[in-house]
C-alpha cells in the first residue's frame, strides 16, 4: 500500500507555484550547463529505481493483506461448518441414548453377561452350546430383537446390533448383515475402554454409512465408570445429511470447497456423499493439510489437481478432519490485477521519465533562455506526472482515505472513500464527518481527531458507520498531519471494511452459545436442579462483573463459564451430590473431580475466552485452601473468583432436601466473615447486587423451604 506520507506530498507538490522552484539564472557559467546532462542521468536513475522500489512495496502490501484476509476468513468458515457436523454426528450418536440407558435393556444384557455370554444365534444345536444361559433369556431373545429392530425404524438407522464380551452379535435388528470382523475389533476396543466411538465410512446397500459403537453399562449402574458389559453397534446412513453439509455456500468465493477427510492407519480417505464411489482414497502419506500451527501457503489441493490453500479442524476426535480449500489462482484474482495494474502505472511512469529526459537532452545546444525553459517543463511535468502516478495508485486502494482540515472539512478524499459515502473525489472536498455520516457518527470520530492530535500517534479504533443507507463496521486509524513548519494542520484518516470479518465473528458467538445452551439442557435432563443453579449463579456472576465494570470480554467469559460450572457433577455420583450426612474424606475427594471431569469434557471446545481455566479454578481460595491445585490470592483469575462467591453464595440461600436454605443476609455475612477466603471487593458487589431490584426478582424466584 502507498505511504499516507507519499499521498500528502502529492497533494502538496500539486498546490506549490510552479515559479517556486529553483531555475538556473541568466549569466550561469557554461560549465554549470555542462553538468547538467550528468545530474539528470543520475537523477533520472534514482527516480525510476524509487518509482520500482515503491512500486514492489505495494505489490508485496497487497499479497500480505490479501493472504491475511483469505486465512482469517477461511479459519474462521472451517470452524463453523466442524462444529456443525460435530453436532450432527453427536447428535445422531445420542438418538441411541434411551435403549442402551433403558434399565430393561442393561438388564438383559447383564443377565447374559453373568450367564457367561449368549449363544451364537446362528447355531444349530442351541442347547450343545448353552454356556449356563438359563431357557428364560433364550425366550427373552425375540423380544429384545423385535425391541432393537422398533429402534432401528424409528431412529432411521439401517442396522442394530448388540455384541457381547466374546465378540458375538446375540441381538441384531431384523435384515441385519453379518458382522464383520473389524467391527468386532472395534466393539472389543469400545468394551475396553468404555467410550462411545465412531466406525470407519464405508459404503453400503443404503448408500455412505457410518457405525455408531456405544457401550451397554450394567444395570443399576449410577456412574459411567463402571465397566461395560455389552455394546450396542448401529449402522446410520449419512449420506443425504452429509450431501447438504458440504454443499458450497450460498456467497461463498469462487474456487472455495469443503471436504470431509477420515484418516485411517493407511493413509487418508475422503467421503464424496454425492458422487461415484462415494469413498475415495486420497494419494498422500496421510498428512492433513491445514492443520493449525502449519505455514499458511499454497500447496497441492487434496486431489492433487491444483495448488491452494488450506485450513483444517478436527470432528470428534483425530479420525474425522473438515477441509476447507481455496484454489490458489482464485485467491490471487484480486492480488493479480491490483499487481498488473501497478506495474502498467510504473512502466507509464518510467516511459514519461525517460521521454522527458530526452526532450531536455535534445535542447542541451540552445542558449540559455531555451534551457530555463526546458528545465522548467521538465520539474513541472515531474510533478504532474508524479502526482498522476501516485493517484491512480490511491484511486485502485480499497481502503478509505482522506485528510481533514484542522476545522474538520475534507480537503482530500480518495476514489474509494467517495465511493463509499456516494460521492465523487471533488464533492467530498469542502464536507464534513456531519455531512457525510451523520451527527451521531461525526461526534465520535471528533473524539478520535482529537486523541491522536494530543498523542501524537497513529489511533486504530472500529466504528458503525452507515453508507448508502447500509450498516457497515469500518476499522479507522487516525494519524496528525503536519506541515512544513512541524505543526499540526489536520488529520489523516485510513479506513478499512471488516464487514465480512465482524459478521463471520458473530456467527461463530453465537454458535458458542448455541452449543452451550446445548450443554445446559443436557444438564437439565441430566439433573433439573444442577441447571437451575448453573442459571442463578450466570445472572449473579454477570450483574457482579459488571458492577465492578470488567471488560467485555471478562463479562461474557464469565456468563459462559457458570452455565457450564455444574457439567463435570454429571460423572459424579448423584449419591455423593444428594447424601444428606457428612461426606467422609474418601467422598469428598470423589466429589472434588468433577473440575477434572468439566475440564475432561470441554478441552477441546476454543470458546476464545479463557472460561475452562475459569471454571478449573473456580473453587480456589485466597488462603490457599481451596481445590484443586491450591492456587493463593492473585494467582487465582479475577472471572473464578467471581463464579466461586456467586457459586457459594447460591448454594447457601437454595434450600436442599436436608436443610432449609439461608436468608441473603446471613449468605452475605458468613461470606464477608471469611474475608481470608473471599475478595471483599467482590462480595461487597455481590451486596449491592442483591440488594438491587434485578437481585430481589432473582432470589425471589428461588424454590421454597421443604416442610
Amino acid at each position: 500500500m502507498m505511504s499516507k506520507s507519499n499521498t500528502l506530498n502529492a497533494l502538496e507538490g500539486s498546490e506549490k507555484d510552479p515559479t517556486s522552484v529553483e531555475l538556473n539564472q541568466p549569466g550561469s557559467t557554461s560549465e554549470s550547463a555542462n553538468a547538467l546532462p550528468k545530474s539528470a542521468l543520475i537523477g533520472l536513475v534514482v527516480i525510476v529505481l524509487v518509482a520500482i522500489v515503491i512500486s514492489w512495496l505495494v505489490i508485496e502490501s497487497k499479497r500480505e493483506q490479501v493472504v491475511d484476509d483469505l486465512q482469517q476468513r477461511m479459519r474462521i468458515t472451517v470452524e463453523a461448518r466442524a462444529e456443525v457436523i460435530s453436532t450432527w454426528l453427536e447428535g445422531t450418536a445420542r438418538l441411541a441414548d434411551r435403549l442402551v440407558e433403558s434399565e430393561l435393556f442393561r438388564l438383559f444384557a447383564s443377565d447374559v453377561d453373568a450367564a457367561g455370554g449368549l449363544i451364537d444365534p446362528s447355531a444349530q444345536n442351541q442347547d450343545a452350546q448353552d454356556n449356563g444361559l438359563g431357557i428364560a433369556l433364550l425366550e427373552q431373545l425375540p423380544f429384545m430383537e423385535r425391541v432393537v429392530t422398533d429402534f432401528v425404524i424409528s431412529a432411521d438407522f439401517t442396522a442394530g446390533y448388540v455384541l457381547g464380551k466374546a465378540g458375538v452379535a446375540y441381538v441384531s435388528s431384523g435384515g441385519a448383515t453379518a458382522v464383520q470382523p473389524q467391527q468386532v475389533e472395534m466393539a472389543l476396543d469400545v468394551l475396553a475402554n468404555g467410550e462411545r466411538q465412531f466406525g470407519a465410512p464405508r459404503v453400503a446397500a443404503a448408500g455412505l454409512v457410518i457405525d455408531i459403537y456405544i457401550p451397554i453399562l450394567p444395570a443399576a449402574s449410577q456412574t459411567e465408570e463402571a465397566q461395560p458389559i455389552a455394546v450396542l453397534m448401529v449402522t446410520a446412513p449419512v449420506a443425504a445429511r452429509l450431501a447438504e453439509i458440504l454443499a458450497p455456500r450460498p456467497l461463498a468465493p469462487e474456487g472455495e470447497e469443503l471436504h470431509l477427510v477420515h484418516k485411517t492407519s493407511v493413509g487418508l480417505i475422503e467421503l464424496l456423499p454425492t458422487q461415484t464411489p462415494e469413498i475415495k482414497t486420497l494419494g498422500n502419506d496421510g498428512a492433513i493439510p491445514g492443520v493449525s500451527g502449519q505455514p499458511f501457503v499454497a500447496g497441492p489441493s487434496l486431489d492433487g489437481t491444483t495448488m491452494a490453500y488450506a485450513r483444517a479442524t478436527s470432528i470428534s476426535g483425530d479420525s474425522f478432519w473438515a477441509v476447507l480449500e481455496m484454489d490458489r489462482a482464485s485467491a490471487h484474482g484480486e492480488y493479480r490485477n491490483f499487481s498488473v495494474m501497478v506495474v502498467i502505472a510504473t512502466a507509464l511512469l518510467v516511459f514519461t521519465l525517460v521521454s522527458v529526459f530526452g526532450a531536455v537532452w535534445a535542447q542541451l545546444g540552445s542558449n540559455h533562455n531555451r534551457l530555463m525553459a526546458a528545465q522548467f517543463k521538465r520539474l513541472a511535468t515531474r510533478i504532474d506526472t508524479q502526482k498522476r502516478f501516485l493517484d491512480s495508485i490511491n484511486s485502485s486502494i480499497a481502503d478509505y482515505i482522506g485528510l481533514k482540515a484542522e476545522d474538520g472539512s475534507y480537503r482530500y478524499a480518495n476514489k474509494a472513500f467517495a465511493d463509499a459515502v456516494g460521492r465523487t473525489p471533488e464533492e467530498v472536498i469542502g464536507l464534513d464527518d456531519v455531512a457525510l455520516f451523520g451527527q451521531g457518527t461525526a461526534d465520535r470520530l471528533a473524539l478520535s481527531d482529537q486523541k491522536a492530535i494530543r498523542l501524537g500517534q497513529v489511533v486504530t479504533f472500529n466504528e458503525e458507520v452507515y453508507l448508502s443507507g447500509v450498516q457497515r463496521h469500518l476499522q479507522f486509524s487516525k494519524l496528525p498531519f503536519q506541515n512544513e513548519q512541524d505543526q499540526v494542520s489536520g488529520v489523516i484518516s485510513v479506513a478499512r471494511d471488516v464487514t465480512e470479518l465482524v459478521e463471520e465473528q458473530a456467527k461463530r458467538d453465537r454458535a458458542v452459545r448455541q452449543m452451550v445452551t446445548a450443554l445446559v439442557r443436557a444438564i437439565e435432563l441430566r439433573d433439573p436442579y444442577l441447571a437451575g443453579h448453573s442459571r442463578r449463579v450466570a445472572s449473579l456472576s454477570v450483574a457482579v462483573a459488571k458492577r465492578l465494570q470488567l471488560s467485555t470480554e471478562d463479562v461474557d467469559t464469565v456468563e459462559i463459564a457458570a452455565n457450564l460450572s455444574q457439567l463435570g457433577k454429571l460423572a459424579v455420583s448423584r449419591k455423593l451430590l444428594n447424601k444428606p450426612d457428612r461426606l467422609n474424606d474418601a467422598e469428598i475427594a470423589e466429589v472434588r473431580k468433577h473440575v477434572d471431569h468439566a475440564a475432561a469434557m470441554l478441552r477441546d471446545i476454543d470458546f476464545e475466552l479463557p472460561v475452562l481455566p475459569t471454571i478449573y479454578q473456580m473453587h480456589e481460595r485466597l488462603d490457599g485452601n481451596g481445590y484443586p491445585t491450591g492456587l493463593r490470592a492473585d494467582a487465582i483469575l479475577i472471572t473464578s473468583q467471581i463464579l466461586g462467591i456467586c457459586d457459594v453464595f447460591a448454594a447457601r440461600v437454595e434450600p436442599r432436601s436436608y436443610r432449609a436454605g439461608l436468608s441473603t443476609d446471613e449468605a452475605i455475612k458468613i461470606l464477608h466473615d471469611n474475608g481470608g477466603r473471599y475478595a471483599p471487593r467482590i462480595v461487597a458487589a455481590l451486596d449491592e447486587v442483591v440488594a438491587s431490584v434485578a437481585g430481589e426478582r432473582l432470589m425471589a424466584s428461588l424454590p421454597a423451604n421443604a416442610d
